[in-house]
């Protein structure tokens, strides 16, 4: 009888095994060598040069993956840099008109150079406050995951979300014009608003963007592009854009069709898109995809060895248009074996220096 149970110790083991997060792979070995370490060399030199928009994305990313505490100054700058205007905001959430004037000086400052993005533009002019409520929350979001929250120069934030917690964001996210012309960022919008408490519209926004976008063979065009753009926001977001792994069995319909079709949207989508379906994988702990070799095997073809990174059809080798695709690019080829939330910036020297309460 031993051996009997014997065995059912193994399938106990087994089961409870496969019931955890898949860890984040390993990096892949790719069958040539890697391209990120000089786009990395590349974009470090220039780190200082970039707008402070793109050092922050650059630096959370590369934080997130090494958890290098040389990122963490151009972090906690981009934060404290915003404080006293995240105030202002936060000090005017009763006054109605604030919140309309803000919100359409918001909609009339985006971009409306190509048709999409006039698209973009015309829906959030027509959803009254909303671009004004999801700025606080995009601002608020990553005040939290930056671990100062309810802390000095952010001490009124659990006013803020007082008000996001009014806001009918429903009507805005699940809103098929708006899903089809606007998924990624609605994508982004929904796990802001689960991690921080205001409200779960995780599954109504997966079904209503499967209705938007019905499982079928790929073909090139914008809603291609905004379908799978949408499909890896979602599993990138639910991962807190790096900050833990993810399973695939949560997201099975997603990974089942980047899968299926990896070729046809390697051929038809642009590298951010691509490179952004390999990094789901990893997420999942899925290594050994071959999704990430056809995604490598793509860069690698696309990458100019002159100008050190993955130029772009439209803009050339400028390292700002170009640090959203190049960014994936490194953390593509420099995947770790584990990942790093935040950074908690309440712990960093400069800010506790600064506002930590003083000795008793």
């Amino acid at each position: 009888m031993r051996w009997v149970q014997s065995v059912w110790l193994g399938v106990l083991a087994a089961l409870l095994v496969a019931c955890q997060p898949a860890p984040p792979s390993p990096s892949p070995t790719f069958p040539t060598p890697s391209i990120g370490e000089q786009i990395r060399d590349r974009y470090e030199r220039a780190l200082p040069g970039l707008s402070p928009n793109k050092r922050r994305h650059y630096a959370t990313r590369l934080y997130r993956i090494t958890g290098d505490p040389d990122y963490l100054p151009i972090i906690y700058q981009d934060l404290i840099g915003n404080a006293d205007f995240l105030q202002q905001e936060l000090s005017q959430l009763h006054n109605r008109d604030y919140r309309l004037s803000r919100a359409r000086q918001i909609a009339h400052a985006y971009r409306d150079d190509t048709g999409k993005h006039q698209r973009r533009k015309q829906l959030l002019l027509a959803y009254d406050e909303i671009p004004f409520a999801k700025n606080l929350l995009y601002y608020l979001n990553k005040v939290d995951q930056f671990g100062l929250a309810g802390k000095p120069p952010f001490t009124r934030t659990e006013q803020g979300l007082d008000y996001l917690r009014q806001v009918d964001f429903a009507r805005f996210i699940l809103d098929p014009d708006v899903i089809a012309a606007y998924s990624p960022q609605l994508a982004n919008m929904v796990y802001y608003l689960h991690d921080l408490g205001i409200r779960d519209l995780r599954e109504p926004f997966q079904q209503a963007f499967r209705q938007v976008f019905p499982d079928q063979p790929p073909q090139p065009g914008p809603a291609l592009d905004a379908q799978v753009y949408g499909m890896t926001h979602v599993i990138i977001a639910a991962s807190g854009y790096y900050q833990k792994p993810i399973r695939r069995e949560d997201f099975a319909w997603i990974f089942d069709y980047l899968e299926r079709h990896h070729r046809d949207l390697i051929a038809y989508t642009k590298p951010d898109i691509y490179t952004e379906m390999a990094l789901c994988f990893l997420l999942a702990g899925e290594g050994d995809s071959p999704v990430i070799g056809a995604v490598s095997e793509a860069l690698e073809k696309r990458y100019d060895p002159q100008a050190e990174m993955i130029p772009s059809p439209h803009w050339g080798t400028d390292l700002n248009k170009g640090e959203h695709r190049n960014v994936l690019a490194i953390m593509l080829y420099h995947w770790p074996s584990r990942l790093h939330p935040g950074p908690d910036l309440s712990h960093y020297p400069a800010y506790r220096q600064r506002f930590a309460e003083p000795a008793q």
